[in-house]
């Protein structure tokens, strides 16, 4: 007779927070997983502009709801923390330290943010052997965070009667959500580049195959775009961020370069002797910006920033180029700025739907918001499934 005394445990409860907000997914295990439960948190714009503590307050707040919205079981979470909590770093070890990898990376680390080493939880990854300062090192990305900023997230779930089984960077999560398309022993040779668009930060990833291989976040996102619209439109972000989603980004061509040589210098004395002799124009209407005009520079920033990852990806690993770039995060829903950031970087480019295999042998959870739009904006929470509940 069965008295479900070995009842399996639910799956944790999957907590990605965004600048943007809270996402909450559940997941059956399987050879076909399926998603059993998903909440959105939103966080409004008086929110986001406070304190950490003001803002896990508010999440406090809305979780128990939440919880209950979703259908979600269990009394376990695994969450990727706001990005201000991860620091994601690329250090040099000494080989002759190759056996205290974490020790070194920690101090190192450590030195770097001024603070006590031993305030730190670190995890490093080694990447590969190279030479720095003509010296043989190892090649460490380091996911770093603070222990008190640990403990803020196990008392949050506390408030709510929920436990911490895993804590993982955002990075490292969203490499995980596309293990499933990197199974064949082929795909090790296989250089894929990911890139979460999101709307505090950008994070960008390398992997050879699922091995990770290269991590940075770059501080500029969706936020940006409407801080620069808002700018040249003199309305405010919420304003902008509304035209900036009803109109979309489109694609432009870069500005031509001017003209250089004597050609040139005639023809700028001509125009000045020519606005000498003539009488002032009227002043002209100022130009109302399109949105794309007003990101432009924004656009080119993160895809300059993205071409430095594929150099320095380029400086470790000289046999390898990146064969590829998967968007993901909740900006890349604008297929206009994936396309324009492809234009730049030069490489076969797609935009991702990490949630649409959790959902194909299953109808949407009651709590996902737009069960019928893809969801790139999902990929951190859905990587988080295949991350260790580790804490």
């Amino acid at each position: 007779m069965a008295f479900g005394l070995f009842r399996p445990q639910p799956s944790p409860v999957l907590v990605d927070f965004g600048s943007a907000g809270v996402k909450l997914l559940q997941v059956a295990p399987g050879d076909t997983p399926e998603a059993t439960g998903a909440a959105y948190i939103p966080l409004p714009d008086d929110v986001r502009t406070q304190p950490v503590e003001a803002r896990l307050d508010h999440i406090a707040r809305e979780l128990p709801a939440a919880m209950k919205r979703g259908g979600f079981r269990g009394n376990r979470v695994l969450l990727a923390p706001f990005s201000q909590h991860m620091l994601v770093n690329h250090v040099g070890i000494p080989q002759a330290e190759s056996d205290r990898v974490e020790l070194v990376s920690r101090t190192q680390v450590g030195l770097t943010l001024g603070c006590d080493p031993q305030s730190l939880v670190v995890r490093p990854i080694r990447v590969c052997e190279t030479t720095r300062d003509g010296q043989p090192k190892i090649e460490v990305i380091v996911f770093a965070m603070s222990r008190d900023d640990v403990m803020r997230y196990v008392d949050l779930f506390k408030r709510v009667k929920l436990g911490v089984a895993g804590i993982h960077g955002e990075i490292h999560a969203l490499v995980h959500a596309f293990d499933h398309l990197n199974r064949r022993d082929d795909d090790a040779n296989l250089t894929s580049m990911y890139v979460d668009l999101g709307y505090g930060s950008t994070k960008g990833a390398i992997c050879h195959g699922t091995s990770l291989v290269f991590a940075k976040s770059i501080g500029i996102g969706g936020r940006t775009f409407d801080s620069r619209i808002a700018e040249a439109r003199r309305i405010g972000l919420a304003e902008a961020r509304h035209l900036r989603l009803s109109e979309g980004i489109k694609p432009m061509r870069p500005e031509p370069a001017p003209a250089s040589g004597i050609g040139e210098g005639m023809a700028l004395l001509r125009a000045a002797v020519a606005q000498v002799e003539a009488p002032a124009p009227a002043p002209a209407p100022r130009a109302v910006l399109s949105v794309s005009e007003a990101v432009r520079e924004t656009v080119e920033s993160i895809s300059e920033e993205i071409a430095m990852c594929t150099r320095y990806h380029s400086a470790l690993f000289r046999e390898r180029r990146v064969d590829r770039v998967i968007f993901a995060g909740g900006e890349a829903r604008d297929v206009g700025l994936c396309q324009w950031l492809a234009s730049r970087l030069r490489l076969p480019a797609k935009g991702a739907d990490p949630l649409a295999r959790f959902l194909a042998t299953t109808p949407p959870p009651a709590g996902l918001p737009d069960p019928g739009l893809p969801h790139p904006g999902w990929a951190v929470t859905c990587g988080l499934a295949s991350c260790p509940a580790d804490l």
